[in-house]
Order: structure tokens, then sequence, then C-alpha cells
């Protein structure tokens, strides 16, 4: 697993599935899980499958996760455990790393944090400042904060408070 969002995930694999196919999932230390370091088990339904190129995997995957009578997982299991529920958007923004400017696009957005979606992502631990454009007209929020996940598609940002 690569990614994951409030209703399903993304992952890359040899094996060819078609979108479509119901199967089941095993994830050590599952983000969905109500206790850190256990083993869950998910159903979940292959919406849509690329071809990989310069990766290690053959195929990448979304994954929406399905529901499963009382059982109490997926993406409502997942809400429950955030502190600040996420948005989602599509807001274009720039961050600042070292001494240089990338751009990016925020696909959810909460109080306490980012995904930003960008062909330049940053490793996990690394400090940064987020340039978002604010509700007001030429009006941008400068946010400091550190990377809490990295990928491939971009990476997570928890904010930091404020003094």
């Amino acid at each position: 697993m690569f990614n994951y969002s409030d209703d399903g995930l993304y992952l890359e694999s040899d094996h060819r599935l078609e979108p479509g196919t119901i199967f089941r999932i095993g994830i050590f230390n599952s983000p969905f899980s109500s206790e850190p370091g256990r083993h869950a088990s998910y159903r979940g339904i292959i919406k849509w499958r690329r071809p990989l190129k310069g990766s290690f995997y053959f195929y990448g995957y979304g994954v929406a996760l399905l529901a499963e009578h009382g059982r109490e997982n997926g993406p409502n299991r997942h809400d429950q455990l955030r502190k600040h529920p996420r948005s989602k958007c599509a807001i274009p923004l720039k961050y600042e790393f070292g001494s240089r400017t990338y751009r990016g696009t925020a696909e959810n957005v909460s109080s306490s944090g980012v995904f930003i979606k960008t062909r330049d992502p940053i490793a996990a631990g690394a400090k940064l400042t987020v340039l978002i454009p604010a509700k007001k007209v030429r009006k941008i929020k400068r946010l400091q904060g550190r990377v809490a996940w990295s990928n491939r598609s971009g990476f997570g940002v928890k904010f930091e408070r404020l003094p």
C-alpha cells in the first residue's frame, strides 16, 4: 500500500487484476485499525488499473474499500480515528524547501495538515513552508510544517502550531 484516503487506497503489484474484481487485502499496522501494530483484513474492489513504468511493480491499482456487515472498518472507521476531519479539494499551491520553491496541488486539507500532490516529493521528516492561496484575493497563507509521509505521487504535511 502506497497511499490511502478516507474511502480507499492505492497499491502496486505484479499480479494483474481486472477492474471490478472484489478481493481481500491484509495490512499490517493498518491506518484503518483501532489498534496500532496489528494485522487487519479488508474487502476491496479494484476501481482502476494502470501499467507502471519505472517502478519495481508492473501495475498500480485504485481500490475502494467495501463495508462488511458487523465489522467496524473501511472509510467510516478511518474517519472516526481522525482528530481533524479532511476536506477534499484541488487547490494549486507552492511550497518552499531549502532555497527552492516548488508547485503542487492540495488534494485534501484539514486544520492540522494537507496532502500535496506533486512531481517533486520531499522526504518524511523534512521541514517546509506551504503557501496556500487564502479565500481573499491576492492573499497567500504561509504555513510551517513537517512532512509526515511521502511517496511518488506526493506527501502529507502536518502543520506546526504557531506560538
